[in-house]
């Protein structure tokens, strides 16, 4: 992957020793980042905020997570993001409303834009999982939210699951990577189509 420092190949047994705890070295960090010419065929000219998601504090961390079962969650040792996942999903949600070209103004909090609308987010599942078969998921409920009387127009729940053919971290941080550009894309799309 572009950008991306290369480690050995952890598998899921190493994860789940190395997650219990603490301090190692942080020896690679993962990049996601937007499609740069995403298809999207709506336009519109309102202005858009992306707030920061939410998220439960298991995945509103840098680590990258791991379901070796449906209930328990671990983290692949020594290695991160490039932030938070709510800020990691932020940002991939911004540069692809942005590389769409499809939207007149989008922006964050603080940046004083007149805002019409707001794409408000809750990360669900932001995830490698290696019980029955290996696959990365990233799973965010949407609510598009008029601004101007604070009424939501619409809600959805994106969920996208792209196969991995490993356990391995590099499999699975280009796994999630391309979960979060197809899911990015289609919140772009669903957007510009309701608004």
């Amino acid at each position: 992957m572009r950008g991306v420092a290369r480690v050995a190949s952890i598998v899921l047994a190493a994860a789940l020793t190395g997650c219990g705890g603490g301090g190692g070295q942080v020896e690679a960090i993962y990049e996601l980042t937007a499609l740069d010419a995403p298809a999207v065929s709506n336009a519109t000219s309102a202005q858009i905020l992306v707030p920061e998601p939410r998220a439960l504090d298991a995945l509103a961390t840098e680590r990258i997570a791991v379901k070796p079962t449906p209930l328990t969650i671990a983290y692949y040792p020594q290695v991160t993001y490039q932030d938070v996942a709510p800020k990691v999903l932020q940002r991939v949600l911004l540069d692809t409303f942005v590389n769409s070209g499809r939207a007149q103004a989008v922006g964050l909090p603080g940046e004083s834009l007149l805002i019409n609308y707001q794409v408000v987010t809750e990360v669900r599942a932001f995830q490698a999982e290696t019980f029955d078969g290996n696959r990365a998921r990233v799973e965010v409920a949407v609510k598009l939210l008029n601004d101007a009387n604070g009424r939501v127009v619409q809600t959805r729940v994106f969920s996208t699951v792209v196969p991995i053919v490993s356990d391995e971290v590099e499999m699975a941080a280009a796994g999630i990577n391309l979960a979060v550009q197809v899911l990015a894309a289609d919140i772009v799309e669903w957007t510009l189509a309701t608004i």
